[in-house]
């Protein structure tokens, strides 16, 4: 009895020591991973993945004939989503097309008028001269009397008269030349005018036809057959899912040896540690999230909490890891940013790239050489 209790003081402090051992040996361990891993990286789970959500809306007003997508459908740039009714559109452009005759026709009267005035003005003119050569004889043969005086008055009265004439006339060219001088059919300002209406109506007339302005997946339909639609009014969201990137919340004490170019470790909640998706700091947008807020903070006021501000950095995302497992907009990451790997680049120069693919729709190229074909051919056929 008395050798166990003996016993328990010594088997006590053995167990304390064992348990300290393993206590240092913990601390060391967790030392040498803060050395090493730990103090050269920047974890977050702030992280969402984020892409180009490309709104279609209404080109011009009208009724929805027809709807011929679906949410979640996958849809080619130029794929007609939904059709309107158009016989609003046709007539207008229909009136415009006759509008454009017209005018034109209208300036080949003004044209042909000078010629006209000009000639009325050349005729008066000689008129003129005939009437001064006349009165030049009839005082030179008064002295014989071979005229009469009030023949010489006459003549004199039918001059100034026709002085008048020719002033009237030469204001009438003047007034007629300044509608067409220095232009011909095609670039008078009131052609120029009703081509630019044609071409106005011709492109609401070409999109009656809503189309998808890049390549992607359909959401957010709100388009219904009969619904009466204005210009500007968004009917289909359209998000393409090859070109995402990452949009990390990092806390202000963590980004003093942040830079763009450093290798970025992602996780998604999506897929599990099973995946690991890898990035690289492309910028750090210029002001934390609260700067951008609806409602910013005011912090002038009595009342004063002190918060750690987190500041968003754009990661980018490899297009052969997304196109593997695809990810959508919204979808929350966990982000690992190797900052021991300092990079070439500074902190205020992103290495932030604009693609071309996603970022320019070419559907509505032709549409003004189209109108433009259609004026020219009216000109013509009104010449």
């Amino acid at each position: 009895m008395s050798e166990d209790l003996s016993q328990t003081p010594i088997r006590s402090r053995r167990n304390y020591l064992v348990f300290g051992l393993i206590l240092a040996l913990l601390l060391m361990g967790w030392a040498a991973w803060w050395v090493l891993v730990g103090s050269r990286r920047i974890a977050t789970n702030d992280a969402y993945v984020e892409g180009n959500v490309t709104p279609v809306q209404a080109q011009s007003a009208g009724t929805i004939r027809r709807v011929y997508v679906e949410n979640t459908e996958y849809v080619r740039a130029g794929t007609i989503l939904a059709s309107l009714q158009g016989d609003r559109s046709l007539l207008a452009l229909q009136a415009s097309e006759a509008a454009l005759g017209r005018t034109v026709r209208q300036l080949r009267q003004e044209f042909a008028a000078v010629q006209e005035t000009q000639a009325k003005l050349r005729a008066q003119q000689a008129q003129l001269t005939k009437l001064r050569d006349d009165l030049q004889r009839y005082r030179g043969a008064q002295a014989s009397g071979a005229v009469a005086t009030i023949q010489i008055a006459d003549t004199t009265q039918d001059v100034n008269a026709l002085q008048a004439e020719i002033a009237a006339t030469a204001a009438k060219l003047q007034a007629a030349q300044a509608l067409v001088e220095g232009t011909t059919l095609q670039n008078n300002p009131q052609v120029r005018a009703a081509v630019a209406d044609l071409e106005r109506r011709y492109i609401d007339w070409a999109r009656r036809d809503l189309r998808a302005p890049i390549s992607g997946f359909v959401v957010q339909r709100s388009a219904y057959p009969g619904l009466m639609i204005h210009p500007g009014e968004r009917l289909f969201t359209i998000v393409p899912l090859d070109d995402l990137w990452v949009v990390a919340n990092v806390k202000e004490t963590q980004m003093a040896h942040l830079r763009p170019g450093q290798p970025v470790r992602l996780e998604s909640y999506y897929y599990g540690d099973r995946v690991i998706f890898h990035g690289t700091v492309q910028g750090l947008l210029p002001g934390a999230g609260s700067a951008f807020a609806v409602l910013p903070p005011e912090n002038a006021t009595g009342n004063y909490i002190h918060i750690v501000e987190r500041v968003p950095i754009r990661i980018s995302l490899r297009r052969a890891e997304i196109r593997r497992y695809p990810l959508r907009p919204g979808l929350s990451m966990i982000a690992h940013i190797d900052i021991h790997q300092e990079g070439p680049k500074n902190v205020l120069e992103p290495i932030t790239t604009t693609p071309t693919r996603g970022y320019e729709s070419r559907i509505y190229a032709g549409e003004l050489k189209r109108a433009r074909r259609l004026a020219q051919r009216i000109i013509a056929r009104n010449s």
